[in-house]
């Protein structure tokens, strides 16, 4: 498996170095192979030992991407449009990828804010393409889905949350660790006025730390002009030394790696950061902070790590003094709360790495079908069905048109529904696969498989849109359906129609871990005895070929003009996929209570309920019982077609038997119940037809009881 991780920038920039590392040891892990392209290869192979391309290779880099079997975007903070590193040569590597053929990630970064249109259109073209996005903030998943982009998004955490660090010893005394940094104020015209003030306030707060705890003031560096990089913080950080009224250390090495500047920023009792990635080796380390924010980045991790009010603006640093004094205070408080969402952020990074070598998996080349069940099996599909396809659109068409704003959706892949729904819906979505896992306000998706699943609270709306082929057990699923859903609450399923003639003929065309082989009227009959009262069924793609592409979204040569009305029949044998829509109520009997009754020799009983039963059979589905087939199974084809025009007619949600069996053309006395039901003469045949359609599609339940009533009810000449 080769892996080549694009847009390291320069790993001088030790928070660069971490992600970079953190992202090799586990792709290594995963038995990955790893190549990076880098503005400084020389740096990247000092640093990790690694073989490094200079970006600025544009012939070797398109070679490397089109060898490689995915392409990974290193995190970091550069997808926006905010000042002088140019958007569009980055977007240019996921370009080259695309039309190489080869899967691209987006992983552990900051996204946004563009603040041009041409460079949100250019940003949603590209992410839209990916096979993944995992971002490290909420903010960038909030600006992934405001730009309605609809590849698979999850929002984790920064990657060098899982970095390693030299142990160092803790010096005497009281120790403030700090990072500074010079910073070009983007968009003000008095940038060299604001980093004065910006150096004098943090000089001011140092000051402030030594009289307030004896303590000393020890100046770390991010970044250092090591192998040519533009940036070194240590200029900073001896102006803002030479400020204060204490005497400071300031660490001069240039060539210091991530792992032992993060065993120096553990080594603190406090630290003030400016530089976000020294924020993240101290707080990983239990260590509380204060810190200086540049980017919304900083504030983020700050919110992560539960100091929302330990951080000021770069702009606008005033009071900083006093709250380093403040924090110092309630060390043990902030460190009990740092180290607690330090863990499970730990864990939500690891979920992240996962997640990656799932899509690496899934990228190998032979990989991209699920050979077996389960999390891992998945991983290397979801990302195929996470397009607004045609039925996906559908399902939200009706959801937004007849649901309600809490919706549950089984089978989900990453949430694309939930997307396409908007904020307006309480979206909770559950797929098998580990690596989609996601909590945002409104919008949740959790890892699980559909028969594992126990529901714990009430929706209004429950969606399994091409999930339920899988289930172990249809029946019990749709009974947990139906115990999630209010009264009256919609259900939309799907089904794929294994009846189509390109299924029928073909079997090797279904997915090797389908389980169900429901026709669409045991389907209704089943959902009608966990208590779904089918509304109408609507087909998705109707067309002789196999079925289309989940990333088709307009029709093939092969498929047929849906807005043709075609007879039941040949919707039967021509619709690749059924949408039935449901509604939550009363539990019905269904086919175990017809045997039963049939068992007890209650014969009215079973022919009561087997006719309620054919009366809710889907329309589409009804080209098997309706009056059609009768007719043209006694050789009368005028009646039939005149029959199945008359057929789009048949109300499923009547509740008066004999309308409905009126509808058919049978003519039918229901008497006292130990009478059961005489077939007037003539319809003899008629009704042999329909026992036939009956058991033709697998009802034999039903069959039987008609079969019986013809033994021993046989009609007068």
């Amino acid at each position: 498996m080769k892996v080549l991780i694009t847009d390291s920038f320069c790993s001088s920039n030790r928070g660069d170095a971490a992600i970079l590392d953190a992202m090799i040891s586990g792709l290594r892990e995963g038995g990955a192979s790893v190549d990076v392209v880098s503005h400084f290869p020389d740096v990247a192979r000092h640093f990790h030992g690694i073989h490094a391309l200079d970006d600025r290779d544009l012939v070797g880099v398109a070679r490397a991407i089109a060898g490689a079997d995915l392409v990974v975007s290193c995190g970091g903070s550069f997808l926006h449009d905010l000042y002088a590193l140019n958007l569009n040569p980055r977007l240019a590597t996921f370009h080259l990828a695309r039309r190489a053929g080869v899967p691209y990630v987006i992983f552990g970064q900051s996204i946004g804010p563009f603040v041009s249109p041409l460079s949100r259109q250019a940003a949603r073209e590209v992410l839209d393409g990916a096979a993944w996005i995992c971002v490290r903030d909420e903010a960038s998943a909030r600006v992934v889905r405001e730009l309605g982009v609809g590849a698979p998004l999850r929002q984790g955490v920064d990657a060098a949350v899982l970095g390693k660090a030299l142990r160092v010893p803790r010096g005497p005394g009281p120790v403030l660790g700090v990072t500074v940094r010079g910073w070009h104020f983007p968009g003000q015209d008095d940038a060299a006025m604001r980093q004065e003030q910006y150096e004098r306030t943090v000089a001011e707060a140092c000051d402030a730390f030594c009289l307030h705890t004896g303590g000393t003031v020890r100046f770390l560096s991010n970044c250092t002009s090591y192998g040519g990089y533009r940036q070194d913080d240590r200029v900073a950080a001896r102006r803002v030394a030479a400020r204060m009224a204490r005497d400071a250390e300031v660490v001069e090495a240039a060539d210091v790696d991530f792992a032992t500047l993060r065993g120096e920023c553990g080594a603190c009792d406090l630290f003030l950061g400016t530089r976000m990635h020294s924020l993240i080796f101290a707080t990983t380390a239990g260590v509380p902070a204060v810190g200086v924010a540049y980017e919304q980045k900083t504030y983020e991790w700050m919110r992560q790590v539960g100091c929302t009010k330990e951080v000021v603006g770069i702009e606008a640093p005033a009071g900083l003094p006093e709250i380093l004094v403040d924090a110092w205070d309630r060390r043990e408080q902030l460190a009990a709360e740092v180290s607690r969402q330090v863990a499970a952020m730990k864990a939500v990074a690891q979920e992240d790495m996962d997640g990656l070598l799932a899509v690496a998996a899934g990228a190998r080349p032979g990989r991209h079908r699920a050979t077996r069940r389960g999390a891992r099996g998945w991983d290397a599909e979801t990302w195929r069905f996470d397009v607004a396809h045609r039925r996906l659109r559908q399902v939200a068409d009706i959801v937004v048109g007849e649901g309600g704003g809490a919706v549950l959706d089984l089978g989900c892949s990453t949430g694309l529904l939930g997307r396409m729904l908007g904020p307006a819906y309480d979206y909770h979505g559950l797929d098998i696969a580990p690596s989609v896992s996601t909590r945002e306000e409104r919008f949740r998706v959790e890892t699980g498989s559909i028969d594992a699943w126990e529901p714990t609270r009430t929706y209004d709306v429950v969606v399994a849109s091409g999930g339920l082929e899988y289930v172990d057990d249809l029946a019990a699923t749709a009974t947990k359906i139906r115990g999630c859903l209010r009264e009256g609450g919609l259900a939309v399923l799907t089904l794929f129609n294994l009846a189509h003639f390109a299924r029928a003929v073909n079997h090797g065309s279904r997915h090797p871990t389908w389980t169900l082989e429901a026709r669409p009227d045991d389907f209704a009959l089943l959902l009608r005895e966990a208590g779904l009262r089918v509304q109408r069924v609507q087909a998705t793609t109707v067309g002789y070929g196999p079925a289309p592409s989940v990333n088709d979204e307009r029709p093939t040569e092969l498929e047929l003009d849906g807005l043709v009305q075609h007879t039941p029949e040949r919707l039967t044998r021509l619709a690749h996929t059924w949408i039935f829509v449901c509604r939550a109520g009363a539990t019905e009997a269904g086919p175990q209570r017809i045997e039963a009754e049939l068992r007890e020799g209650r014969m009215p009983e079973a022919l009561r309920a087997a006719v309620a039963q054919v009366r809710e059979l889907p329309w589409a589905a009804r080209a098997w019982s309706d009056l059609g087939t009768l007719w043209h199974a006694v050789g009368h084809d005028d009646r039939a077609r005149e029959a199945l025009l008359r057929a789009f007619d048949l109300d499923p949600t009547r509740d008066d038997v004999r309308a409905n069996l009126d509808t058919l053309g049978l003519e039918v006395e229901v008497s006292d119940p130990e009478t059961a039901v005489m077939v007037q003469p003539g319809n003899e045949a008629a009704w042999r037809g329909f026992v036939g359609a009956l058991r033709d599609r697998g009802l034999v339940a039903t069959s039987r009881v008609v079969g019986e009533i013809l033994r021993r009810k046989r009609p007068a000449a």
